[in-house]
């Protein structure tokens, strides 16, 4: 008898875990993050040059991004509308800075910008993903500002 009591509350202490993660984790990828929520960032940039003999060297360059950066990411993620959303299955283009926010309970978002589009994938913790084109100006002016110089010294590339 005593066994089978133990069993009993063994899974209700499991079934109440499995509830709390459920409600606490982040499992629609297109609801609002915190910026409480990010545990890291990495950002990387495209770098081109030149080399002596005419030739072209192409660098990835790591990019540290300050509190502040983070939050205005989140924010201007947050921020913009069902409409400036576009779904999309594939990314064309060739990608030029990105950003990896890694979230609590396992979930991530990552921007990629081409100089053209930004591309926002998101992964849940429980798998749900979700990519889309975003429209949003300040997200946009942001990269272009940290890739600045990146492509032979000049700040701007030709985009078809």
């Amino acid at each position: 008898m005593l066994g089978k009591r133990r069993r009993f509350w063994f899974f209700i202490g499991v079934a109440i875990m499995f509830l709390y993660f459920l409600i606490t984790s982040n499992p629609d990828p297109n609801k609002p993050i915190s910026r409480n929520q990010v545990i890291s960032t990495e950002m990387s940039i495209v770098v081109y040059t030149r080399t002596g003999d005419g030739g072209a060297h192409v660098s990835i360059d790591n990019v540290t991004l300050s509190k502040e950066d983070i939050s205005r990411v989140v924010g201007w993620l947050n921020v913009a509308p069902e409409s400036a959303k576009i779904p999309v299955d594939d990314v064309t283009g060739s990608i030029s800075a990105g950003i990896a926010l890694k979230l609590k309970h396992n979930a991530k978002v990552t921007i990629q910008y081409n100089r053209k589009q930004i591309i926002v994938s998101t992964k849940s913790r429980f798998n749900r993903d979700s990519k889309y084109i975003l429209d949003q100006k300040d997200l946009r002016d942001f990269m272009d500002q940290k890739l600045k110089g990146t492509y032979f010294g000049k700040d701007t590339v030709s985009v078809e």
